[in-house]
C-alpha cells in the first residue's frame, strides 16, 4: 500500500472540536431523589453461540422507533420559492414555525418548491418535524450554515445549553461531573457517582468515561497520542476529556432513569442501556459528566443542498433520539451528518451524494462521543469515507451500501469506510452493509471489540490498485469479531491474509493490497517501523467464523480462528473443540429477532452469508462497467452478468433501490439521482430491533 496516500485520508480528524468557543451557562439542579425504573428482562443473545459476553452487548436498544407527528404547529412558514435573496426570511419564517411548536402540534410543513435557507436551528424544546413534500418535491438550498454551539452545520439540531469534552463544567471541580466508584462491571444499569460537582440530571443523557491506558494491557488496550507509541499522528483530537495527562476516550452516552442521593455529593444512578464496556477499573478514574438535551426532532422528505456549507448538512448534537429519513442530501462539506454527545438517533431511507472535497474530511456519517445510534437502509454515492467513527459505542450500522467512494488525492488509491479513527471506539455492529470495506486505523489511537455481521465486503474499485483490501486492521485494534461475512473480489483478492508476527515482523506484507485480511501491522502498513510498532495480538485477539472468502474461493469455519484465548478483559471465545462440534448455523441478525417489517415480502432473509445460496448479485463481465457489482444482465452496458461469490449474496433494499429504481450506473459514477424513499421501500420507518427501546416520557418524583 502507498504509505503517503493513506496517511492523506486515515490522518484527518475532528481537530475543530478543539477549538470551540461555547458560551455554555451554569444551570441550576434540583436534588432528585427517586424516579420512574426501567429494566429490560435478561434473555439469550443472537450471538450467544459462538460469542463470549465480553465480546458483544444486546444491540436491540440501539435507535428507537421514529414518531409519526402528524399536527401541524400552530404556525406553518411562508416561504419565497427560487430566491436567493430570500435566504433570511425564509430561514425566519421556519424559525418561527419550529417556536410555535408544542407537546401535541409538531410538524413544520415545507411545500413542494425549492427554497434558499440561510441555516436553520431546531427549538430546544424538541417534538418537531421539518417535513417536505417529498426529495423530488422539496429542496432546501444553504446560502450559509448556522452556529451548532460552535459546530456550524447547515441544520442544527442542537440543545440550547451545550458543553464539550474540554469544558470547564465537566471536568475536575466542574458542575456537570462525578467520580463513577460503583457499579463497574459490564452490563450495570446501577451505578454509583460520586464526588459530584451537581446532581446528575433524571431523564437525561449521561456520559461514562475513564482514563486511557498509559501501558499495554495485554488485551483490551485503549490509547491514544498521550500514550508512547500508540499512534502514528499526533495532531489530531483524541475525543474525550482530558484529566491529569490522560485522555478518557473510551465512552458510553446512556441515559438516566433515576437518581437516588446518598448525601456528600453521592448519588446512586440507574441508566439505560446497561455498561457496555469489560475493562472498567477503578485504576482508570472511571467519571460521568452531561451536557444538555434536545429530544424528538427530526428531518423528512426533502433534499438538502449544501453546496455553500463548508462544513456539513446536519448536525445532531446533545441529541437524544433524534432522526433523518427520506432525506437527499448533496455536496456536504466535511460530512453530511455530524453526530456528537448523542444516543439513541436514527438516520435511515436516506440518500448521501458527493462532497465539496474528496481530497480530505470528505465524510458520510461522522460520529463523536456517541452511543446507541443506528444508520440503517442508506445510500452513499461517491462520498470518499461513507462512515468516520472518531468515537462511538453501542451503534449498529446496518444494511447500507457504498458505492464508488471517490478519493482525489491518488488516482489509484481505494477509499471504505471506518469503523475505528480515534480511540475508544466499542461493541458496535455492522450488519448487512454492502460497502468497500471496512477499516481499523492507528491514526489517533485504538479501539475495541466490534462484530462485523453478514456483510458484503469486495475491496475493489474500478481502477484502484492501492488500499483495496475489504478488511485493514493496524495495531493494538484487538478482539474484533468477523461472522459470516462475504469478502474479496473474484480473480483479484488472491491472499488470505497478512499479519504481524511479532512488534517487528509480519507475513504476507508484499500482497497486502490482494489480501483479504491485513490484521496488526504498524502505522499505515505493511510496516513495523516507525510508530506505532507492529501488534500481534490483532491476529491473536481476532475471532473468525463462517466468513466466504475469493482468495480461498469457500467458507471457513476454523475453529481455530473462531476460538481465541483469553486476554486481559476479554474471556476465551469458548474453545477449538467446542468449535469442531458446533453446527454450521448463524443467526438471520444480531439486531432483529425476526425479519424487519421495512424489508421487501418478496426478498429472501438474510441476504448475505454463508448459508445464502440463491443470491442475485454477480458481477458486469465485461462493457463499461467490467469488475463492478449488478443484479442483471441489463445493467452491464455492453457486457453481461456473471455469477459470483457463490451466489452467497443478495442485495440489500438500498442495492435494489439505487440499481432498480434510481438506475445508477453498477460503478457508482455520473451525477446525483431522482430518490424518494417512498419509490423504493414498501414499508419505511421501522428503526429499532425487536428488543425495548431506551425510555422515554419518564417522570421524576421530587423530594
Amino acid at each position: 500500500m502507498n504509505d503517503q496516500f493513506f496517511f492523506l485520508l486515515a490522518g484527518f480528524g475532528l481537530s475543530a472540536i478543539v477549538f470551540l468557543k461555547i458560551g455554555a451557562r451554569r444551570r441550576p439542579f434540583q436534588l432528585f431523589l427517586l424516579m420512574a425504573a426501567f429494566s429490560v428482562g435478561a434473555s439469550a443473545q443472537n450471538w450467544s453461540s459462538f460469542l463470549d459476553s465480553s465480546r458483544a452487548i444486546n444491540w436491540n436498544s440501539a435507535g428507537f422507533t421514529i414518531p409519526n407527528y402528524t399536527t401541524n404547529c400552530s404556525t406553518q412558514p411562508k416561504l419565497t420559492a427560487n430566491s436567493s435573496s430570500a435566504a433570511s426570511a425564509n430561514t425566519s419564517a421556519i424559525q418561527s414555525a419550529l417556536a410555535s411548536c408544542d407537546a401535541t402540534h409538531n410538524v413544520v410543513s415545507i411545500p413542494a418548491g425549492t427554497y434558499y435557507l440561510a441555516g436553520l436551528t431546531f427549538g430546544r424544546q424538541g417534538k418537531q418535524v421539518v417535513r417536505g413534500a417529498g426529495p423530488t418535491a422539496t429542496t432546501l438550498i444553504l446560502t450559509t450554515e448556522a452556529g451548532c454551539g460552535g459546530m456550524n452545520h447547515g441544520v442544527c439540531m442542537q440543545s440550547g445549553s451545550p458543553v464539550y469534552d474540554g469544558s470547564s463544567q465537566v471536568l475536575s471541580g466542574g458542575n456537570q461531573q462525578c467520580s463513577w466508584t460503583g457499579g463497574l462491571s459490564q452490563g450495570s444499569t446501577s451505578i454509583t457517582l460520586s464526588n459530584c460537582g451537581g446532581a446528575p440530571p433524571v431523564n437525561h443523557m449521561l456520559i461514562l468515561d475513564q482514563a486511557n491506558d498509559s501501558s499495554d494491557t495485554g488485551g483490551i488496550y485503549i490509547c491514544n497520542e498521550n500514550t508512547s507509541n500508540c499512534n502514528y499522528d499526533g495532531t489530531g483530537s483524541p475525543n474525550g476529556r482530558a484529566i491529569s495527562g490522560l485522555t478518557h476516550s473510551q465512552q458510553q452516552v446512556t441515559y438516566v432513569t433515576g437518581v437516588t442521593s446518598n448525601g456528600s455529593g453521592s448519588y446512586t444512578v440507574n441508566i439505560s442501556p446497561g455498561v457496555y464496556f469489560s475493562n472498567i477499573r477503578s485504576s482508570q478514574a472511571p467519571g460521568a459528566w452531561w451536557s444538555d438535551i434536545i429530544s424528538n426532532v427530526g428531518m423528512e422528505n426533502l433534499t438538502l443542498d449544501g453546496t455553500s456549507a463548508p462544513d456539513g448538512n446536519f448536525a445532531m448534537y446533545d441529541c437524544y433520539q433524534c432522526w433523518i429519513k427520506n432525506v437527499k442530501s448533496l455536496n456536504a462539506g466535511r460530512n453530511h451528518v455530524l453526530i456528537m454527545q448523542s444516543a439513541n438517533d436514527v438516520i435511515r431511507d436516506s440518500y448521501f451524494y458527493q462532497s465539496q472535497s474528496h481530497y480530505s474530511e470528505s465524510y458520510g456519517m461522522e460520529i463523536v462521543e456517541s452511543s446507541a445510534f443506528l444508520i440503517e437502509n442508506n445510500i452513499f454515492q461517491q462520498v470518499s469515507t461513507p462512515l468516520m467513527y472518531d468515537q462511538g459505542s453501542g451503534s449498529v450500522v446496518g444494511y447500507n451500501l457504498g458505492i464508488d467512494d471517490i478519493y482525489s488525492g491518488s488516482p489509484t488509491f481505494a477509499a471504505g469506510a471506518y469503523s475505528v479513527h480515534n480511540a475508544g471506539n466499542e461493541m458496535n455492529l455492522w450488519e448487512g452493509n454492502n460497502f468497500l470495506g471496512v477499516w481499523a486505523d492507528d491514526a489517533w489511537g485504538s479501539s475495541t471489540q466490534t462484530t462485523y455481521f453478514r456483510n458484503m465486503l469486495n475491496g475493489w474499485q474500478t481502477g484502484k490498485s492501492d488500499a483495496t483490501l475489504p478488511i485493514i486492521m493496524r495495531s493494538w485494534n484487538r478482539a474484533f469479531n468477523f461472522v459470516g461475512n462475504v469478502l474479496g473480489q473474484p480473480n483479484y483478492h488472491t491472499q488470505y491474509q497478512t499479519y504481524a508476527t511479532s512488534s517487528s515482523a509480519g507475513t504476507g506484507g508484499t500482497a497486502e493490497n490482494t489480501s483479504i485480511y491485513s490484521l496488526g501491522w504498524g502505522n499505515t502498513g505493511p510496516t513495523c517501523a516507525g510508530t506505532p510498532t507492529c501488534d500481534p495480538k490483532v491476529f491473536s485477539t481476532l475471532m473468525r467464523w463462517g466468513n466466504f472468502d475469493t482468495a480461498t474461493n469457500g467458507v471457513k469455519w476454523d475453529s481455530t480462528e473462531a476460538s481465541p484465548a483469553a486476554v486481559a478483559y476479554v474471556s476465551a471465545n469458548f474453545s477449538s473443540s467446542y468449535f469442531g462440534s458446533l453446527s454450521h448455523t448463524l443467526p438471520a441478525s444480531l439486531y432483529y429477532n425476526s425479519t424487519p417489517s421495512w424489508w421487501p415480502t418478496s426478498k429472501a432473509w438474510p441476504a448475505t452469508g454463508p448459508d445464502v445460496s440463491t443470491g442475485n448479485v454477480g458481477i458486469c463481465s465485461g462493457g463499461t462497467y467490467a469488475g463492478a457489482q449488478a443484479t442483471a444482465g441489463s445493467q452491464c452496458s455492453g457486457g453481461s452478468l456473471a455469477s459470483a461469490w457463490a451466489s452467497h449474496v443478495t442485495s440489500n433494499p438500498a442495492q435494489d433501490c439505487y440499481l432498480n429504481v434510481m438506475h445508477g450506473p453498477p460503478d457508482g459514477t455520473g451525477s446525483a439521482l431522482a430518490f424518494d424513499a417512498s419509490q423504493c421501500y414498501s414499508s419505511s420507518g421501522a428503526s429499532s430491533g425487536s428488543g425495548p427501546g431506551s425510555p422515554t416520557g419518564l417522570t421524576a418524583v421530587v423530594k
